[in-house]
Protein backbone atom coordinates (compact mmCIF):
# COMPACT_ATOMS: atom_id res chain seq x y z
CA UNK A 1 0.00 0.00 0.00
CA UNK A 2 1.58 3.37 -1.20
CA UNK A 3 1.40 5.74 1.79
CA UNK A 4 0.00 9.29 0.89
CA UNK A 5 2.54 12.37 1.13
CA UNK A 6 2.49 15.03 3.93
CA UNK A 7 1.50 17.87 1.52
CA UNK A 8 1.38 18.57 -2.27
CA UNK A 9 4.14 20.92 -4.20
CA UNK A 10 2.74 23.48 -6.85
CA UNK A 11 5.78 25.00 -8.59
CA UNK A 12 4.87 28.07 -10.80
CA UNK A 13 6.85 29.52 -13.85
CA UNK A 14 6.47 31.95 -16.59
CA UNK A 15 4.75 29.89 -18.73
CA UNK A 16 2.87 27.45 -16.24
CA UNK A 17 2.07 26.09 -12.59
CA UNK A 18 2.87 22.28 -12.62
CA UNK A 19 1.59 20.75 -9.36
CA UNK A 20 3.52 17.31 -8.12
CA UNK A 21 3.39 15.34 -4.56
CA UNK A 22 6.46 16.39 -2.71
CA UNK A 23 8.25 13.16 -3.47
CA UNK A 24 8.25 13.73 -7.26
CA UNK A 25 9.22 18.01 -6.43
CA UNK A 26 12.35 16.67 -4.84
CA UNK A 27 12.77 14.51 -8.19
CA UNK A 28 12.36 17.78 -10.28
CA UNK A 29 14.05 20.43 -8.37
CA UNK A 30 17.09 20.42 -10.81
CA UNK A 31 13.81 21.57 -13.49
CA UNK A 32 12.81 24.32 -11.64
CA UNK A 33 13.79 27.59 -13.07
CA UNK A 34 15.40 29.15 -9.79
CA UNK A 35 15.60 32.58 -11.71
CA UNK A 36 13.25 34.44 -14.08
CA UNK A 37 13.11 37.66 -15.19
CA UNK A 38 9.80 37.46 -16.48
CA UNK A 39 7.52 38.82 -13.99
CA UNK A 40 3.94 38.43 -14.63
CA UNK A 41 1.30 41.37 -14.02
CA UNK A 42 -2.39 40.46 -12.70
CA UNK A 43 -4.00 38.88 -16.03
CA UNK A 44 -0.54 37.08 -17.32
CA UNK A 45 -0.77 35.27 -13.51
CA UNK A 46 -4.63 34.45 -14.43
CA UNK A 47 -3.34 32.79 -17.76
CA UNK A 48 -0.75 30.62 -15.90
CA UNK A 49 -2.76 30.22 -13.46
CA UNK A 50 -5.36 28.35 -15.97
CA UNK A 51 -2.42 26.31 -16.93
CA UNK A 52 -3.35 24.49 -13.62
CA UNK A 53 -4.92 21.33 -14.02
CA UNK A 54 -6.45 20.26 -10.20
CA UNK A 55 -9.60 17.75 -11.30
CA UNK A 56 -6.58 14.93 -11.09
CA UNK A 57 -4.98 16.41 -7.69
CA UNK A 58 -4.34 14.40 -4.94
CA UNK A 59 -6.41 14.86 -2.03
CA UNK A 60 -4.03 16.92 0.64
CA UNK A 61 -4.79 19.19 3.14
CA UNK A 62 -1.25 21.27 2.77
CA UNK A 63 0.04 22.77 -0.20
CA UNK A 64 3.44 24.25 -0.69
CA UNK A 65 3.78 26.67 -3.39
CA UNK A 66 7.77 27.26 -4.85
CA UNK A 67 7.57 30.65 -6.81
CA UNK A 68 10.56 32.14 -8.41
CA UNK A 69 13.02 34.42 -6.90
CA UNK A 70 12.74 36.77 -9.10
CA UNK A 71 9.11 37.63 -8.74
CA UNK A 72 9.86 38.36 -4.92
CA UNK A 73 12.09 40.98 -3.61
CA UNK A 74 15.49 39.79 -2.85
CA UNK A 75 18.10 41.29 -1.10
CA UNK A 76 21.50 40.46 0.75
CA UNK A 77 22.94 42.54 3.42
CA UNK A 78 26.56 41.87 5.06
CA UNK A 79 26.43 42.09 8.62
CA UNK A 80 29.85 42.95 10.38
CA UNK A 81 28.32 40.71 13.74
CA UNK A 82 26.28 37.67 13.98
CA UNK A 83 22.58 38.71 14.91
CA UNK A 84 20.60 37.02 17.39
CA UNK A 85 17.86 35.08 16.87
CA UNK A 86 15.42 37.45 19.25
CA UNK A 87 16.11 40.54 16.69
CA UNK A 88 16.51 38.31 13.43
CA UNK A 89 13.30 38.72 12.32
CA UNK A 90 12.75 42.28 12.99
CA UNK A 91 16.01 42.93 11.11
CA UNK A 92 14.52 41.20 8.37
CA UNK A 93 11.64 43.08 8.59
CA UNK A 94 13.04 46.22 7.89
CA UNK A 95 15.23 45.40 4.75
CA UNK A 96 11.84 43.47 3.43
CA UNK A 97 10.26 47.19 3.79
CA UNK A 98 12.89 48.99 2.60
CA UNK A 99 13.01 46.94 -0.77
CA UNK A 100 9.17 46.19 -1.34
CA UNK A 101 8.02 50.30 -0.24
CA UNK A 102 5.33 48.24 1.76
CA UNK A 103 4.10 49.01 5.45
CA UNK A 104 5.31 46.57 7.93
CA UNK A 105 1.85 44.99 8.70
CA UNK A 106 1.07 44.63 4.78
CA UNK A 107 4.77 42.83 4.08
CA UNK A 108 5.30 38.83 3.58
CA UNK A 109 9.09 38.13 4.10
CA UNK A 110 11.68 35.13 4.69
CA UNK A 111 15.49 35.41 5.50
CA UNK A 112 18.06 32.66 5.63
CA UNK A 113 21.44 34.12 7.83
CA UNK A 114 24.10 32.39 6.60
CA UNK A 115 28.17 32.63 8.21
CA UNK A 116 31.00 34.65 6.90
CA UNK A 117 34.86 34.51 7.65
CA UNK A 118 36.15 36.85 10.62
CA UNK A 119 32.31 36.47 12.33
CA UNK A 120 30.99 38.15 9.59
CA UNK A 121 26.98 37.34 8.46
CA UNK A 122 24.91 37.34 5.18
CA UNK A 123 21.47 37.95 5.12
CA UNK A 124 19.48 37.13 2.78
CA UNK A 125 15.61 38.38 2.66
CA UNK A 126 12.78 37.41 0.50
CA UNK A 127 10.24 39.34 0.36
CA UNK A 128 6.81 41.12 -1.20
CA UNK A 129 3.68 42.23 -0.55
CA UNK A 130 0.90 40.55 1.28
CA UNK A 131 -1.43 41.05 -1.85
CA UNK A 132 1.01 40.15 -4.34
CA UNK A 133 1.29 36.54 -2.20
CA UNK A 134 -2.87 36.16 -1.98
CA UNK A 135 -2.83 36.49 -5.72
CA UNK A 136 -0.32 33.21 -6.27
CA UNK A 137 -2.04 31.56 -3.53
CA UNK A 138 -5.22 31.81 -4.60
CA UNK A 139 -6.83 28.65 -6.28
CA UNK A 140 -5.01 26.72 -3.97
CA UNK A 141 -6.79 27.97 -0.90
CA UNK A 142 -9.97 26.39 -1.79
CA UNK A 143 -8.34 22.62 -2.36
CA UNK A 144 -6.10 22.90 0.73
CA UNK A 145 -6.39 23.83 4.47
CA UNK A 146 -2.82 25.57 4.79
CA UNK A 147 -0.89 26.88 2.19
CA UNK A 148 2.59 28.48 2.06
CA UNK A 149 4.99 30.02 -0.12
CA UNK A 150 8.30 29.33 -0.58
CA UNK A 151 10.89 30.62 -2.96
CA UNK A 152 12.21 28.10 -5.29
CA UNK A 153 16.09 29.26 -4.62
CA UNK A 154 15.51 28.17 -1.03
CA UNK A 155 13.97 25.01 -2.24
CA UNK A 156 16.60 24.17 -4.81
CA UNK A 157 19.00 24.59 -2.11
CA UNK A 158 17.27 21.60 0.05
CA UNK A 159 16.63 19.28 -2.85
CA UNK A 160 18.69 16.25 -1.17
CA UNK A 161 15.61 15.57 0.65
CA UNK A 162 12.32 15.87 1.29
CA UNK A 163 11.66 18.02 4.02
CA UNK A 164 8.62 17.88 6.97
CA UNK A 165 5.72 20.23 7.07
CA UNK A 166 7.23 22.01 9.85
CA UNK A 167 10.72 22.59 8.38
CA UNK A 168 9.05 23.82 5.28
CA UNK A 169 7.02 26.52 7.01
CA UNK A 170 10.02 27.49 8.66
CA UNK A 171 11.13 28.89 5.61
CA UNK A 172 8.11 29.58 4.25
CA UNK A 173 7.22 33.41 3.60
CA UNK A 174 4.72 35.13 6.35
CA UNK A 175 3.66 38.16 8.26
CA UNK A 176 5.63 39.80 10.71
CA UNK A 177 4.66 37.75 14.61
CA UNK A 178 6.01 40.17 17.43
CA UNK A 179 5.19 37.34 19.67
CA UNK A 180 6.74 34.35 17.25
CA UNK A 181 9.80 33.67 19.68
CA UNK A 182 7.90 34.03 22.34
CA UNK A 183 5.45 31.27 21.42
CA UNK A 184 8.63 28.79 20.42
CA UNK A 185 10.03 29.75 24.08
CA UNK A 186 6.45 28.97 26.02
CA UNK A 187 5.87 25.52 23.51
CA UNK A 188 9.86 24.56 24.46
CA UNK A 189 8.66 25.65 28.24
CA UNK A 190 5.71 23.62 28.12
CA UNK A 191 7.65 20.79 26.28
CA UNK A 192 9.99 20.65 29.37
CA UNK A 193 7.41 20.29 31.83
CA UNK A 194 5.83 17.86 30.25
CA UNK A 195 9.14 15.60 30.34
CA UNK A 196 9.65 16.89 34.09
CA UNK A 197 5.73 15.69 34.90
CA UNK A 198 6.39 12.75 33.19
CA UNK A 199 9.92 12.40 35.49
CA UNK A 200 8.48 12.99 38.24
CA UNK A 201 5.57 10.95 37.97
CA UNK A 202 7.46 7.92 37.10
CA UNK A 203 9.33 8.62 39.91
CA UNK A 204 6.37 8.86 42.32
CA UNK A 205 5.42 5.25 40.91
CA UNK A 206 8.53 3.63 41.66
CA UNK A 207 8.61 5.14 45.06
CA UNK A 208 4.66 4.69 46.02
CA UNK A 209 5.87 1.17 44.37
CA UNK A 210 8.73 0.42 47.17
CA UNK A 211 6.79 2.32 49.78
CA UNK A 212 4.06 -0.34 49.51
CA UNK A 213 6.49 -2.67 49.44
CA UNK A 214 8.07 -2.34 52.62
CA UNK A 215 4.31 -1.71 54.06
CA UNK A 216 3.25 -5.03 53.34
CA UNK A 217 6.51 -6.31 55.00
CA UNK A 218 5.87 -4.04 58.16
CA UNK A 219 2.89 -5.11 58.03
CA UNK A 220 3.35 -9.17 58.05
CA UNK A 221 6.27 -8.11 61.11
CA UNK A 222 3.84 -6.22 62.99
CA UNK A 223 0.96 -8.82 62.51
CA UNK A 224 3.74 -11.12 63.98
CA UNK A 225 4.74 -9.29 66.77
CA UNK A 226 0.87 -8.76 68.08
CA UNK A 227 0.48 -12.48 67.78
CA UNK A 228 3.59 -12.93 69.98
CA UNK A 229 2.71 -10.19 72.01
CA UNK A 230 -1.06 -11.64 72.39
CA UNK A 231 0.51 -14.90 73.72
CA UNK A 232 2.53 -13.47 76.25
CA UNK A 233 -0.39 -11.13 77.49
CA UNK A 234 -2.43 -14.20 77.61
CA UNK A 235 0.04 -16.09 79.63
CA UNK A 236 0.46 -12.94 82.06
CA UNK A 237 -3.44 -12.71 82.28
CA UNK A 238 -3.29 -16.87 83.10
CA UNK A 239 -0.66 -16.43 85.95
CA UNK A 240 -2.52 -13.23 87.30
CA UNK A 241 -6.00 -14.79 87.81
CA UNK A 242 -3.61 -17.17 89.96
CA UNK A 243 -1.79 -14.31 92.02
CA UNK A 244 -5.41 -12.59 91.89
CA UNK A 245 -7.05 -15.47 93.91
CA UNK A 246 -4.26 -16.09 96.63
CA UNK A 247 -4.21 -12.41 97.06
CA UNK A 248 -8.77 -12.26 97.36
CA UNK A 249 -8.20 -15.27 100.29
CA UNK A 250 -5.11 -13.24 101.85
CA UNK A 251 -7.13 -10.10 102.13
CA UNK A 252 -9.85 -12.03 104.05
CA UNK A 253 -6.99 -12.63 107.23
CA UNK A 254 -8.94 -11.68 110.73
CA UNK A 255 -7.95 -8.46 112.66
CA UNK A 256 -5.25 -10.19 114.95
CA UNK A 257 -3.03 -11.75 111.72
CA UNK A 258 -0.55 -9.43 110.15
CA UNK A 259 0.94 -9.87 106.39
CA UNK A 260 4.83 -9.65 106.29
CA UNK A 261 5.11 -10.48 102.68
CA UNK A 262 3.38 -11.75 99.16
CA UNK A 263 5.69 -13.01 96.10
CA UNK A 264 3.34 -14.19 93.07
CA UNK A 265 4.23 -15.57 89.68
CA UNK A 266 2.30 -17.06 86.84
CA UNK A 267 1.79 -20.77 89.16
CA UNK A 268 3.36 -19.85 92.26
CA UNK A 269 2.77 -17.49 95.12
CA UNK A 270 4.28 -17.09 98.88
CA UNK A 271 3.74 -14.84 101.22
CA UNK A 272 4.37 -14.65 105.12
CA UNK A 273 2.21 -13.95 108.45
CA UNK A 274 2.14 -14.04 112.14
CA UNK A 275 -1.08 -14.86 113.81
CA UNK A 276 -2.16 -16.72 116.59
CA UNK A 277 -1.77 -20.69 116.03
CA UNK A 278 -5.55 -21.25 116.55
CA UNK A 279 -6.27 -18.77 113.60
CA UNK A 280 -3.81 -20.20 111.48
CA UNK A 281 -5.63 -23.72 112.15
CA UNK A 282 -8.98 -22.39 111.09
CA UNK A 283 -7.63 -20.71 108.27
CA UNK A 284 -5.62 -23.48 106.59
CA UNK A 285 -8.68 -25.97 106.82
CA UNK A 286 -10.92 -23.02 105.10
CA UNK A 287 -8.53 -22.22 102.19
CA UNK A 288 -7.72 -26.00 101.70
CA UNK A 289 -11.33 -26.84 101.37
CA UNK A 290 -12.24 -23.94 98.94
CA UNK A 291 -8.93 -24.56 97.14
CA UNK A 292 -8.45 -28.25 97.18
CA UNK A 293 -6.55 -28.36 93.43
CA UNK A 294 -3.95 -25.95 94.53
CA UNK A 295 -1.15 -27.74 96.77
CA UNK A 296 -0.05 -26.13 99.57
CA UNK A 297 3.25 -26.21 101.44
CA UNK A 298 3.33 -24.91 105.22
CA UNK A 299 6.33 -23.97 107.21
CA UNK A 300 5.56 -22.45 111.33
CA UNK A 301 7.75 -21.29 113.73
CA UNK A 302 6.80 -19.77 116.80
CA UNK A 303 6.81 -16.55 117.39
CA UNK A 304 8.47 -14.40 120.58
CA UNK A 305 7.74 -10.94 121.72
CA UNK A 306 7.10 -9.00 124.46
CA UNK A 307 3.46 -8.23 123.25
CA UNK A 308 2.61 -11.84 123.23
CA UNK A 309 4.21 -12.86 126.25
CA UNK A 310 1.36 -14.60 128.46
CA UNK A 311 -1.11 -14.43 125.70
CA UNK A 312 -2.36 -16.95 123.58
CA UNK A 313 0.66 -19.01 121.38
CA UNK A 314 1.45 -16.89 118.26
CA UNK A 315 3.47 -18.26 115.21
CA UNK A 316 5.47 -17.49 112.30
CA UNK A 317 4.04 -19.01 108.88
CA UNK A 318 5.68 -18.89 105.61
CA UNK A 319 2.94 -20.48 102.67
CA UNK A 320 3.90 -21.72 99.49
CA UNK A 321 0.93 -22.29 97.13
CA UNK A 322 1.21 -24.14 93.63
CA UNK A 323 -1.12 -24.24 90.99
CA UNK A 324 -2.12 -27.95 89.91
Amino acid sequence: MKLMPTYSVAVYSAQKCLYFDSAEAVRFADLMPVSDDTIPDSHQLKSIQQTLSLESATSTSRIIVLVPDSWLSVSQHRIDHPISSSLLPLAALSYAVETTFSPPESVMFSYVQEALPAKHTQLTVFACSNEWAQQLLEPFQLLAKSCCMIPQGQWVDKKSRAYSWLLCTQCALSLYQPDKEKRKKARRLWGYLLLLSLLIHSVASVYFWTLQQHSEKALMTYQKTRLVQSDWVLAQEEGNIFSESVLGLVQALPKSARLGQFDGSASFVSFKMVLPKQELDLLLGRWQKQRPDWRWEIEQSPYYSSLTMNQEEVVGVSISVFEN
